[in-house]
């Protein structure tokens, strides 16, 4: 009886822990019908994300997420290219608009920021006060452009603090507080050369040791990011070359983590593991450093590490760095074609996969598919083409396949789904992709089939795929 009772205490105690946030948006009449997703980073390194609600805009422009959480938090809602941060209080209610076009008016792929248009902000709201100190801090940087790196600029600074400390005293909140504690330090990073030592020990002192890391709270990480940026590839003397004795010659995960903790400002084993994973991240890409030996150091940092919060950060950079190379299997794609049938590369299999990314605004694209045509009569039989149309609008793609009834194999839509854009790293096409007869990469990004410049054509590729598929012919003596 005393366990059940203990029981229904806990379920009680957390249930009410847990608050429901609600978001009630509107937007633009081109994005009715469009998928709005509500999402979150899984790290604040590698800027992946995690989905956390699905929803539709309605007819009226109108979509709506009821979310569940028990501590504030920063979100991201996501329509198609467009993202909104907002941030997320418990048992909160709010009323927005998300506007059409990105703040800056320029346009990439993927991840373009938008301002999202509170119609109004509860009071002693997260959004709110973040919104205030945002204003005082771009006015602050913008009164003391011409003083960055100036002693005059730490003068300044402390009487910025000064002053947001009293207007903000009254606030509770520690997302709140954190977020105007890491901005500041983060400032403080800027001084005179001659300075630098000292005051990177005062803000270790101040803001790092001791201190627990929340990996989710991006201006602690940004901080931290930029406090120790490219640690293991600016030391010098005998500790330097320590490290590229170790990244080079004898890699060791523990090696470089012992080396590490001789250091005062490494003293800390959670910060150790953050360093390393995010410095070892941006070495694989350094040509001085062997990939391989690298990526070898990551998995041993997952395994070996103890902060379980890094060990996740640890996985999606190693997931980053492997997900396209050859061998691995890439994200499955499921869209429609031209024919409203459901299309899954999975339907290819004991096929080779050609992928290409296309748009009607890039000429560059269309030109390229041109070819497909004659690739497809000379190689259909072992490979399956397929074009990912990427426009804004489905009735353009529907009229453009219309237009060209001799393009006849499957031309997808991808539906405005532009993280499938992030899992292929594209951030520019045309963009190609090889898979092989099991649905693994060949080649992410693969070759052309137009040669330009010094590329090589993919028909290259394709005449030894057919070459090595076809079935040596048998002769026999007094026959032809």
């Amino acid at each position: 009886m005393k366990l059940h009772l203990l029981s229904l205490f806990v379920f009680f105690f957390l249930s009410i822990n847990v608050f429901s946030t609600k978001i009630s948006g509107n937007t633009f009449k081109p994005f009715v019908g469009k998928t709005v997703n509500l999402i979150e980073y899984t790290d604040y390194i590698t800027l992946n994300y995690n989905v956390l609600q699905i929803t539709k805009v309605d007819s009226l422009g109108n979509f709506f997420f009821d979310y569940e959480i028990n501590e504030t938090q920063q979100a991201i809602i996501q329509i198609e290219y467009l993202i909104g941060i907002i941030y997320l209080d418990p048992n909160q209610e709010y009323s927005i608009k998300f506007p059409p076009k990105s703040e800056d008016g320029t346009y990439k792929l993927t991840r373009n920021n938008v301002n999202i248009i509170f119609d109004s902000i509860p009071m002693n709201d997260i959004n709110g006060l973040v919104l205030e100190f945002d204003r005082l801090y771009d006015q602050f940087l913008q009164d003391n452009r011409y003083n960055v790196g100036k002693s005059i600029f730490h003068v300044q600074l402390d009487t910025f603090k000064t002053s947001v400390q009293n207007q903000f005293k009254g606030v509770k909140n520690s997302y709140f507080k954190n977020y105007v504690r890491y901005s500041i330090a983060d400032l403080e990073l800027v001084t005179p050369s001659s300075h630098l030592k000292v005051n990177k020990l005062g803000l270790y002192n101040t803001h790092i040791i001791n201190k627990k890391i929340n990996t989710k709270h991006h201006a602690q990480m940004r901080f931290l990011l930029n406090f120790y940026e490219k640690t293991l590839n600016n030391q010098i003397g005998k500790v330097g070359s320590k490290i590229t004795a170790i990244l080079q010659e004898k890699p060791s995960y523990i090696a470089l983590d012992t080396l590490l903790e001789k250091d005062y400002f490494f003293k800390m084993k959670s910060i150790r593991e953050l360093v390393i994973a995010e410095n070892l991240y941006s070495l694989y890409y350094n040509q001085n450093y062997s990939p391989i030996v690298i990526l070898d150091l990551l998995k041993e940092a997952k395994e070996k590490g103890i902060n379980e919060e890094i060990s996740v950060i640890t996985n999606e950079i190693i997931k980053n760095i492997t997900k396209l190379i050859p061998g691995t299997t890439p994200t499955l794609i499921k869209l429609l074609n031209q024919k409203r049938e459901i299309i899954s590369t999975s339907d290819f299999a004991g096929k080779y996969v050609y992928i290409n990314f296309w748009a009607q605004w890039n000429k560059d694209s269309q030109a390229e598919m041109d070819v497909f045509t004659r690739l497809q009569e000379e190689y259909g039989e072992i490979i399956e083409f397929v074009s990912i149309n990427i426009d804004a609008s489905y009735k353009k793609y529907e009229s453009y396949c219309a237009s060209h009834p001799n393009y006849d194999w499957n031309m997808l839509y991808y539906g405005g789904n532009s993280n499938l854009l992030d899992e292929f790293n594209i951030y520019a096409i045309p963009h190609y992709v090889l898979l092989d007869k099991e649905g693994k990469i060949i080649h992410a990004p693969a070759a052309k089939p137009i040669p330009n410049g010094q590329n090589i054509s993919i028909e290259m590729l394709f005449h030894n795929l057919k070459k090595k598929e076809s079935k040596p012919r048998t002769f026999r003596i007094g026959t032809k």
